[in-house]
């Protein structure tokens, strides 16, 4: 089987729905630390809940990855996107729960074949989320083709295993990670479904993992915002391989795309 296959099985249980729902090398978040964060959820799947991360943009809107819609449940209702979480296992009077009312992937994601470049989506929520301290939003990058560099921070319920088997958290972890230049992905890479608008950044001992797909890679900038600039999406399996890092969405060349399907959803 050809490796690159395989890699969204490896950050994104999304497409195992036989799989159990952690960041390599992350450590606990504190409860709430980061409100725009998002966890996709199965209702009808007893033995996983979480499959996927996202974030929310405004009160109406998540983004994540493009491949973690092909995980949403085929029962009606028994996929949720859930605000404020921080336990898995142990639902709070601070999350928020939310039906999908409409999703928009991607035109140009290539759902049969992924992973692949154009990896995002947007997740319209049927009753818009109420901010507060527990709940909020992050801020898109500017809309000019932008690759940041130094140390950036993930967030996930994903896998922490190094190894084939998966060994999932309960409770929302976060790390910093390093960004690679695309250059050195590109080496990492050979013949891989690398793209120009993708980012790369991590390492063997901080890096996403199984169930991390979607989430977010943000950092703040100088006015003290939150801004995402990547979005999870694929990597080499298993997680932490020395020489491999994961790849992100590059946000900052779709902030156009973003900005314009949620104004058309809204006129």
């Amino acid at each position: 089987m050809n490796t690159f296959l395989c890699l969204i099985v490896l950050i994104g249980c999304a497409v195992v729905a036989s799989a159990k729902p952690r960041v390599v090398g992350g450590e606990e978040a504190k409860p709430h630390e980061f409100p725009y964060m998002i966890s996709l959820q199965w209702l009808d799947n007893p033995e996983q809940k979480h499959f996927c991360g996202g974030s929310i943009l405004n009160e109406n809107w998540v983004l994540t990855a493009g491949h973690c819609i092909k995980a949403f449940s085929n029962v009606t209702g028994m996929t949720e996107i859930v605000a404020g979480a921080h336990l898995i296992s142990q639902p709070s009077q601070y999350e928020q729960r939310r039906k999908p009312k409409s999703i928009i992937v991607h035109e140009s994601y290539d759902m049969a074949n992924s992973p692949g470049p154009y990896d995002l989506a947007l997740i319209e929520v049927d009753e818009p989320f109420v901010f507060n301290e527990y709940v909020g939003s992050l801020s898109l990058p500017a809309d000019e083709p932008f690759y940041p560099t130094g140390s950036l921070t993930i967030t996930g319920w994903g896998s922490t295993s190094t190894d084939e088997i998966p060994e999932y958290s309960d409770k929302l972890l976060k790390a910093d990670v390093d960004m690679v230049t695309l250059e050195m992905c590109y080496r990492m890479y050979a013949n891989g479904p690398l793209h120009d608008t993708n980012l790369c950044a991590g390492d063997r001992y901080k890096v996403p993992c199984n169930c991390d797909s979607g989430g977010p890679l943000v950092d703040i900038d100088s006015t003290g915002k939150v801004v995402v600039y990547g979005i999870v999406s694929w990597s080499y399996q298993p997680c932490g391989v020395p020489g491999k890092t994961a790849v992100f969405v590059n946000v900052s060349y779709f902030v156009n795309w973003i900005q314009e399907r949620i104004f058309s959803k809204q006129n």
